[in-house]
Order: structure tokens, then sequence, then C-alpha cells
């Protein structure tokens, strides 16, 4: 399946949301796995496509985004979790940088 945004809109994946454990052993090894959710208030991620009117951004670009950045889809793939939600469509303005290495 391919994604092609519309217009000014782009298709990002997040990077992963970082886990911790918490909470005292339980039988060896065992505790809890906490997402660490909104401890940031800014994600990165990677666009995959663009809608034909962006103009600052291509397939590959590395950005720097609000937490809770566009609208959250669920494709269809063999990677794709409910609580995975890294994969997102928003505008170009809501983009905050583009990360260069």
């Amino acid at each position: 399946m391919k994604i092609v945004p519309m217009g000014i809109r782009l298709y990002l994946v997040l990077d992963a949301v970082a886990e911790k454990r918490v909470g005292a052993s339980l039988e060896g090894d065992k505790k809890l796995w906490v997402p660490d959710t909104h401890s940031e208030l800014t994600r990165t991620g990677t666009v995959q496509a663009v809608g034909d009117g962006v103009t600052m951004y291509k397939p590959g670009d590395r950005v720097l985004v609000t937490y809770n950045v566009g609208r959250a889809i669920n494709p269809v793939t063999d990677t794709f979790t409910p609580a995975n939600d890294i994969h997102r469509i928003c505008t170009e303005e809501e983009i905050l940088a583009k990360i260069e290495e």
C-alpha cells in the first residue's frame, strides 16, 4: 500500500517513544514497562511522502515536530499496533524544524 498525501500535507513516521521500567522487582526481573509519553514536548520523525504543494521537504528528511502533530493514521501494515501510533499526516506549517546532520 502506498500513501500519497494531497496538497501541502506530509506523511511522517515518528520515532518510537522510549519506554522505561518502573516498580519493584517482581519474581526476578519482571517489572512494569511504561511508555515515556508526554515527557517531551517535541518528537523527531522522518518524512515518508509529500503532497504536490510541499516545497520545503522531501521524502527521507528528518524533522522536529510537536508531540501530537497532525492526525494519526492507521495504515494496514505488518508493523502497526494500536500502541504504536507513529504514522501521521500533517501540514507543512506544522513542522517545527528540519534536522540536518
